[in-house]
């Protein structure tokens, strides 16, 4: 019998044993759990009470009553809930927005008078145009059963005369929208109307008032305060009239015959409440000021604009441009004074002009004034609020009698911020692959390794999803039968790297060219890549990161927008050299990146955005091939042969393509000093702008200024 036994003992075993963790676990769980609840049932009362009673501690005979008052505060008191059965039962509901329970109201609702005939035609034209500014457009019409456009909210009431149709629209309004809507706008589907300006006027006007605005005409025979709204301009009510003329609709039904809507309402508002239509609204303006939390403190000007900028440190404080009529004294490059030109010239005399007109508005007929000179001007960009002027003004004030006077005068003026517009965009990606492309002359094969570098570095070693095509241009005698290849060693680094990054592919294809034209080096390119490729067409000089990709992918949108970053350029070492910061000798020299402050100003050792140079681009193949077919189209023969040779990219999408160019500084992009070489065979606008970048990135102001000093103290000694 113990054979038997051991065995079942030993089968009971083997089937408890994955299960044994788990019982030991409830077990001890189990077993602290009881002994936790033994400890707490162990302990006496409060332990704070039981030291207040102790007899070494403080005596107070009334501490274990006023302990218990407290207690007892704290304790819930159940407030049982009776209902009067004499009183019907009404249940409270809850609004589900927290507007509809407040009682706010939107500002404007739009009712549009339309027909059977015209409902598909000038309805159809009017939702298009304006629904998109309103929160609600309603059309009202005299036929039932015609069938609504798509998108299109119709009311039709069964009757086709204008005084019927017009009571049953003003009813529709008040029953349905009247505790909904501030202001309602009633319009023909012939009338044009300004949607932005209709929106604000309504946004501006107070709505504890009765207006009846529009364009007033008068009544045949009628006086001049008996009149009323033309409907083919479209009239404004307010809230508090609808409400108000509810009641007489019944009755001006009735009573007035017309056989226009806009004369049947004029009527009924001057016959049942007195009011007639207005042309003008004057709103009153009252200084709340002092009844708001920072008091007249808090008052900023212009009304209804934000406040100045208010900076929390040194650092952040906005300087003023000092300037007058002929000159400027804060220049882009540092200069202490430079011509005030160009759209800076017109910008100051556009604020003059508005002075002296507010200054006139103001003080006529009494007085009378006349420009004689800007004394002093100042200028500064607010973020918040726009560009602050402060203009000193000489004028000549003439009165009424003929006298005349020369008065000195400070004005303020403000130019505010248009109001900011969402543009929609096409929907755009930073997963698309960039087909970089590098046209390579003989003369750039040196320093080309140096880019194939920068380039294994910050696209292929982080795996970006971007491709390179080397575009080898040779001369009509070099690379020829028996003559040594100039791009040999090129074409040996791209093989290099193709092979320390498995999966790599550096294409390169050869072209022969006496003059390359870079329209001509991209119709090869552009032949052998699919329409919606994505280019970036660079140069030897540029180090593209993959910031600079990503930028390059959601600018440059198909159909839409073609990208041309501005680079930024580095001086000529030698007239700009670069400084190791102060303490740390043989640090080396610091690394080429844009100045931190202002890269336009030009640092010390730094450089500038090359505005002139439009040699990096980002555009789509389709794009490119479009913009090229409409050039051989408009220009035929030798005419365009011609013209290959002086047009980069960036020309032939300006001129040729219906796109959006854009065109903005790039800090990625930063090159190493490099004289270009400016083709004689360019046109003369390329070739100025050629020679414009060479000599602007020579170094700023300061550099040269002492470069030509250090060279006359030389030649003087």
């Amino acid at each position: 019998m113990a054979g038997p036994t051991t065995m079942r003992l030993g089968s009971l075993l083997a089937l408890l044993r994955p299960a044994l963790p788990l019982i030991l676990g409830l077990s001890l769980g189990c077993s602290l759990s009881l002994l936790r609840v033994s400890w707490i049932q162990g302990e006496g009362e409060d332990p704070c009470v039981e030291v207040i009673g102790e007899p070494g501690g403080p005596q107070n005979p009334d501490s274990g009553a006023r302990l218990d008052q407290s207690d007892e505060d704290f304790k819930p008191r159940i407030v049982p809930y009776y209902r009067d059965p004499n009183k019907p039962y009404k249940k409270v509901l809850r609004t589900r927005y927290i507007q509809t329970e407040l009682g706010s109201r939107e500002r404007l609702l739009v009712a549009v008078l339309t027909s059977r005939a015209t409902l598909s035609t000038l309805a159809v034209a009017v939702n298009r145009t304006v629904a998109h500014h309103f929160p609600r457009l309603l059309y009202f019409t005299g036929q039932r059963g015609s069938r609504a456009p798509a998108g299109m909210q119709v009311v039709s009431h069964g009757d086709e005369r204008p005084a019927w149709l017009m009571s049953e629209t003003l009813r529709h309004l008040h029953a349905h929208f009247g505790a909904d809507y501030d202001w309602f706008f009633i319009m023909q589907d012939d009338t044009y109307v300004q949607a932005p300006r209709l929106a604000a006027l309504a946004g501006h006007l107070s709505i504890n008032q009765d207006l009846y605005l529009g364009r007033a005409e008068e009544f045949i025979g009628a006086g001049e305060q008996a009149r009323y709204c033309h409907g083919g301009f479209g009239y404004l009510l307010s809230r508090s009239l609808l409400l108000r003329l509810r009641p007489h609709l019944d009755g001006c039904r009735g009573d007035i015959l017309s056989a226009r809507p806009d004369e049947w309402l004029g009527r009924c508002l001057i016959d049942s409440l007195g009011i007639g239509c207005v042309s003008q609204h004057q709103a009153q303006i009252r200084n709340l000021t002092a009844l708001t939390p920072e008091g007249e403190a808090g008052l900023s000007w212009p009304v209804g604009l934000p406040a100045p900028f208010t900076p929390h440190s040194r650092f952040e404080v906005l300087g003023w441009d000092y300037f007058t009529e002929q000159h400027t004294f804060s220049c882009a490059d540092g200069a202490p004074k430079c011509p005030l030109q160009g759209a800076g010239r017109a910008d100051v005399g556009d604020a003059v002009d508005t002075a002296l007109e507010q200054l006139n508005r103001r003080y006529q007929p009494r007085l009378r004034f006349h420009k004689q000179r800007l004394l002093n001007g100042y200028r500064r960009f607010d973020p918040a609020r726009g560009m602050e002027y402060t203009l000193d003004l000489l004028l000549e004030a003439v009165t009424q009698r003929g006298h005349r006077r020369a008065l000195a005068r400070r004005v303020s003026l403000l130019r505010p911020l248009s109001r900011v517009e969402i543009l929609p965009m096409p929907y755009v990606t930073e997963a698309t692959r960039v087909q970089l492309v590098l046209p390579l002359v003989v003369a750039e094969a040196s320093v080309a390794s140096a880019f194939l570098d920068a380039f294994a570095a910050s696209v292929l070693e982080p795996r970006e999803h971007a491709l390179l095509t080397l575009l080898l241009v040779y001369g009509p005698r070099e690379g020829g039968r028996g003559a040594p290849d100039p791009f040999l060693g090129v074409k040996a680094a791209a093989a290099e790297l193709e092979r320390r990054y498995p999966g790599t592919r550096l294409a390169w294809l050869a072209v022969r060219a006496e003059t390359p034209s870079q329209v001509r080096l991209m119709d090869v390119v552009s032949k052998k890549h699919p329409v919606d490729t994505l280019f970036f067409l660079t140069t030897v000089w540029t180090r593209p990161g993959p910031e600079v990709l990503n930028r390059c992918r959601m600018n440059a949108i198909s159909g839409w927008q073609a990208f041309f970053p501005v680079h930024f350029q580095e001086f000529n070492p030698v007239l700009s050299p670069q400084r190791s910061p102060p303490g740390s000798p043989g640090a080396g020299p610091d690394p080429p990146s844009p100045p931190g402050s202002d890269p336009s100003r030009g640092a010390p050792g730094g450089g500038r955005f090359d505005r002139h140079a439009s040699a990096e681009g980002c555009f789509y193949n389709a794009d490119f091939l479009a913009a090229r077919a409409r050039l051989a189209s408009e220009l035929a023969g030798q005419e365009e042969e011609e013209a290959l040779e002086g047009l980069e990219v960036m020309d032939v999408f300006l001129r040729f393509s219906g796109l959006h160019l854009f065109r903005a500084v790039e800090p990625g992009l930063v090159q190493k000093f490099a004289l270009r070489d400016c083709s004689p065979r360019l046109s003369e606008e390329l070739y100025h702008r050629c020679r414009l970048s060479n000599l602007e990135g020579l170094g700023g102001r300061a550099q040269l200024a002492m470069a030509l000093f250090e060279q006359e103290q030389a030649n003087s000694t």
